[in-house]
C-alpha cells in the first residue's frame, strides 16, 4: 500500500475541498490565520502549487480536467490505476519536491493541510496516501455559486484567456515554465469553456455535489461538512468548530480576530438579483438543490 514516508511525526493532513466559488478559499484563509499550514506557495485562490498540480495531473491522466470532473470516477475505479496512481502521488510526496509545500521546513505535529476543489474526486487516492486524512468539505447553494463561477470565466474570456494568441499550441513544458514562474492562479492556464453560461456552471455544481455527498457518506475517516451560509452568518461558531475538527487552537480572541473581515452580505447573494431569482425558480426543484435543503430559501418567493 502506497504511503507518504517523508513525514514522521507529522498529523493526517486536512483536506479542504467542495465545488469551485462555494468559499474553499475563504475557509482555509480563516484556518491559516489560526495558526494552520497550507502551502508555502499558493495561488491567490488559497491553493496550493504542488497539490494542486498532482490533482489536475490525475484528472487529466484520467481524461478530464477540472471542469469536467467525471472521466476521474472512471478512471479510478479501475484497481490498477488506482493503486499505481496512488503510488505515484505518494513518490511525490517522498521526494524533495515536497518542499515546495513546505516551503524547506519539516512538517511538525500541528494542524497542516491543502486546498483543492478537485479534491471531491481525487481524496480516494489522498487518504491512501495519508491514512486518516481529515475531510472538510464546504457546502453553497448552487445559484450563487454558479454565477460566481460564469462570471469569473467570462472575465477571464474578456481579459484574453481566450483569443488566438493565448490558444496556439505550445510545447507543454513551456507552460508549465509559465506556471512556475507566475504568481498567477494555475487556473488562469486552465479557463473553462463549459462554464461561460450560469446553466452550465450550474450543472457542474451538481457533479462536484453529488460526489461530495458520496464520499461524506462512504468515508469512514474524520469528517465534516460546513455550510458557506452557515460560516457567512455566524463566523465565529462555526470557524471554533472547524477549528476544533482540525486540531488548532480556538480561543475566542484569536476566532474573533480571525473573522473580522468576513462579509456577511454574501450568504444569498442572488436574492437581490431579478434574473438569478428567476433562474433560482428554475432549479430550485433539483435533486441536488432539494437534498442539501436549498429548495425552499426564505425571501425567495417565486419571481415573475
Amino acid at each position: 500500500m502506497a504511503q507518504a514516508s517523508r513525514m514522521p511525526g507529522a498529523s493526517p493532513p486536512v483536506i479542504v475541498t467542495g465545488m469551485h466559488r462555494c468559499g474553499t478559499t475563504m475557509l482555509v484563509r480563516l484556518l491559516a490565520g489560526l495558526g494552520g499550514h497550507f502551502g508555502a506557495r499558493t495561488d491567490p485562490n488559497a491553493e496550493d502549487f504542488f497539490f494542486m498540480r498532482l490533482d489536475e495531473w490525475v484528472m487529466r491522466r484520467a481524461g478530464g480536467a477540472w471542469d469536467y470532473p467525471l472521466p476521474t470516477l472512471r478512471y479510478l475505479r479501475h484497481p490498477r490505476f488506482f493503486d499505481d496512481t496512488a503510488g505515484l502521488l505518494a513518490r511525490s510526496v517522498a521526494s524533495p519536491r515536497f518542499s515546495e509545500f513546505t516551503g524547506g521546513r519539516a512538517l511538525g505535529p500541528g494542524p497542516w493541510g491543502f486546498k483543492d476543489p478537485r479534491a471531491v474526486f481525487t481524496f480516494p487516492l489522498w487518504s491512501r496516501v495519508f491514512p486518516g486524512a481529515k475531510l472538510l468539505v464546504i457546502q453553497r447553494n448552487g445559484v450563487d455559486a454558479a454565477q460566481s463561477l460564469a462570471t469569473r470565466e467570462a472575465a477571464r474570456w474578456a481579459g484574453g484567456r481566450g483569443d488566438d494568441g493565448y490558444l496556439r499550441i505550445r510545447p507543454l513544458m513551456g507552460r508549465w515554465q509559465d506556471v512556475l514562474k507566475s504568481t498567477e492562479s494555475f487556473e488562469n492556464y486552465l479557463f473553462s469553456t463549459r462554464c461561460l453560461t450560469i446553466q452550465d456552471a450550474f450543472e457542474l455544481w451538481g457533479e462536484y455535489v453529488a460526489e461530495g455527498e458520496a464520499l461524506l457518506a462512504r468515508y469512514d475517516g474524520p469528517k465534516l461538512a460546513v455550510r458557506y451560509e452557515a460560516l457567512i452568518a455566524e463566523p465565529e461558531e462555526q470557524l471554533e468548530r472547524v477549528a476544533r475538527f482540525c486540531g488548532l487552537p480556538a480561543a475566542p480572541d484569536a476566532i474573533r480576530e480571525a473573522t473580522r473581515g468576513v462579509d456577511r452580505s454574501r450568504a444569498f447573494a442572488f436574492l437581490g438579483d431579478g434574473p438569478l431569482l428567476r433562474f433560482y425558480d428554475e432549479v430550485r426543484g433539483s435533486r441536488w438543490m432539494q437534498a442539501l435543503g436549498y429548495g425552499a430559501i426564505p425571501g425567495a418567493g417565486e419571481a415573475h
